[in-house]
């Protein structure tokens, strides 16, 4: 099965129409320029409410028709950090581009979550903890620098600085620094236009997270909607499992407030322009699977 790029006029009307085909549907989503409006701050970040609604709907719903529709946050962020953002239960939050995995009950308490970590990554715990600690000390802790600790990985944001390049280089010149100081660790750049994003280097990342959600909820069909080069990379699982035959699907690229990396663009299906018609497109999702889950009632 393929699915063609959508030109027209209504792309939303697109997501929805693959909604209603039959079998179990995947909602995959990133979170920052995807549900939430890009912030300076990366913890001021806050979720559009419209795509809080309607992931809450798609929760209900799969919770009443899990043979229906599945829904997957999948983001950089740790997954506790993002769960207490989105505040939906009943979804699988994907933290650290698939290192994490939580979830909490729907009607739950988000500081409920239940993490994991992926297994065979405890050795990075120490090396990521020294880097998070040391870079800042080299930096001369500069206003600008927001670091992330996620446990086996750590995240040194720089969307605050005035010259994001200049820091950014900064930063990845302070981490060889301190890196010199370690001893032999799997600690690797990953993707990333604000961050410099350092996780084990076996785990690999969004595309492998992917993977293994598909493998784990083998739906019939999957929206996936993501902003940043790291999504293409997940797009692009989405994209061979579609010409392998083993679901259908569409890659939706959103337009966030630092425009779209080209990779993203030529990776998608569709693109919105903002987060606000991500949450349009969801809640088009959540009316199209609410309506046939009521209709299935009816019939009992």
């Amino acid at each position: 099965m393929t699915t063609e790029r959508t030109h027209g006029p209504s792309p939303i009307r697109a997501i929805a129409d693959l909604a209603r085909r039959p079998g179990r549907l995947l909602v995959v989503a990133d979170f920052d320029g995807t549900l939430a409006e890009g912030s300076r701050d990366p913890g001021a970040a806050t979720i559009v409410p419209l795509a809080r609604r309607s992931l809450r709907r798609l929760a209900r719903a799969a919770e009443a028709a899990p043979d229906r529709v599945a829904v997957a946050i999948l983001t950089g962020r740790t997954a506790a950090d993002v769960a207490g953002r989105v505040r939906v239960g009943g979804v699988t939050y994907l933290g650290d581009h698939g290192l994490q995995r939580g979830t909490y009950p729907r009607r739950g308490r988000p500081a409920r979550i239940v993490t994991t970590f992926r297994a065979g990554h405890e050795s990075s715990f120490e090396p990521a903890e020294r880097l998070a600690t040391r870079v800042p000390d080299v930096l001369g802790h500069p206003a600008w620098l927001f670091v992330e600790r996620k446990g086996p990985s750590v995240a040194f944001h720089v969307r605050q600085a005035d010259d994001r390049a200049a820091a950014r280089a900064a930063v990845v010149a302070a981490v060889a620094a301190v890196d010199g100081e370690l001893p032999p660790h799997d600690l690797a750049h990953y993707r990333g236009r604000l961050v410099v994003d350092l996780r084990p280097q076996a785990a690999g990342g969004k595309a492998e997270a992917f993977a293994e959600l598909l493998a784990s909820v083998r739906p019939a069909t999957v929206v996936a909607f993501g902003d940043d080069s790291s999504d293409a990379d997940g797009f692009a699982i989405l994209r061979a499992a579609r010409e392998d035959g083993r679901c259908d699907g569409l890659a939706v690229g959103v337009t966030g407030p630092h425009g779209m990396p080209d990779e993203v663009h030529a990776a998608a299906d569709v693109v919105l322009d903002t987060p606000f018609d991500a949450a349009r497109a969801l809640s088009a999702i959540a009316r199209v699977v609410e309506d046939e889950v009521d209709a299935d009632r009816g019939r009992r």
